[in-house]
């Protein structure tokens, strides 16, 4: 069988990196500019097609992956004036890679199963560093055997993880998040402490991280002096967590100390 045409919406951080990849394992890959020219014109000398719109890539693309900023950017290169849902054929694959409440993306599978559509939620973890190497971990929810037909292309990405049906790779990636930005507000908090008892925090590190309260956080993250504000993406992960424990009604309190002590002042 051909391979698969892949289209691919947002080269960011992470995303410029994976779609590199793809192209250097011989896919053919279509894009269009998303917020900035930069990366699909340092992707051009590997033969990435740019188009002019998502609705112009969904035309080519037999799977489709986006890996934007947020719900919102999700919605409008998919569903929006222009996007790729609208054109994409029977039988051709959405992958939603960005981190998203787990409804919208069962939202967006009933909605596009209509149009013989399947989607997957897929988001990714490993940080710029696995996009590059293409050791990423992609926590996968939806139909196995919808899972098995990107298998070719998310193998070149990384160790794809089946979470189970839409929607779990979600939950999944926001509970992973959850807990190492929690980690991280922990350690913060701790070091102030030990720091104020007067122990050095180098030493304290060191000795951390060939203990119990060592975590994968601790032992490769360095860490400020001082306690920092959190930037606009744990933000936006630590709130997607919060929202989704609301929509179902389960307390989450941790996760709440977590955003509140690390979210900037208004």
């Amino acid at each position: 069988m051909p391979r698969p045409t892949i289209g691919f919406i947002g080269l960011g951080a992470m995303g410029e990196p994976m779609a590199a990849r793809l192209l250097d394992a011989g896919f053919r890959v279509v894009s269009s500019v998303n917020r900035s020219r930069d990366a699909i014109e340092r992707l051009a000398p590997k033969k990435i097609e740019e188009h002019g719109t998502p609705r112009e890539v969904g035309e080519h693309a037999d799977i489709l992956m986006t890996i934007v900023w947020d719900e919102e950017q999700t919605d409008r290169v998919l569903r929006g004036e222009g996007g790729a849902l609208g054109t994409l054929r029977a039988g051709a694959v959405v992958v939603v890679m960005s981190t998203v409440s787990p409804v919208y993306c069962q939202q967006l599978a009933g909605e596009a199963a209509a149009r013989g559509v399947d989607v997957i939620d897929c988001p990714v973890s490993g940080l710029v560093a696995g996009a590059r190497e293409g050791t990423l971990t992609l926590m996968a929810g939806g139909d196995a055997a919808t899972i098995e037909r990107c298998g070719e292309a998310f193998d070149v990405l990384g160790t794809t993880m089946h979470c189970g049906g839409v929607g779990a790779g979600q939950a999944m990636k926001i509970g992973n998040n959850a807990i190492a930005l929690g980690t991280w507000a922990l350690v913060q908090e701790v070091r102030e402490v030990v720091g104020a008892h007067g122990m050095d925090l180098d030493r304290f590190m060191e000795i951390l991280n060939v203990s119990t309260g060592r975590s994968f956080v601790s032992k490769n993250f360095p860490m400020p002096p001082r306690r920092v504000t959190w930037p606009a993406m744990p933000v936006k992960d630590l709130s997607l967590c919060l929202d989704v424990a609301r929509e179902f009604d389960v307390e989450a309190p941790l996760v709440k100390a977590s955003l509140d002590s690390g979210r900037p002042e208004d």
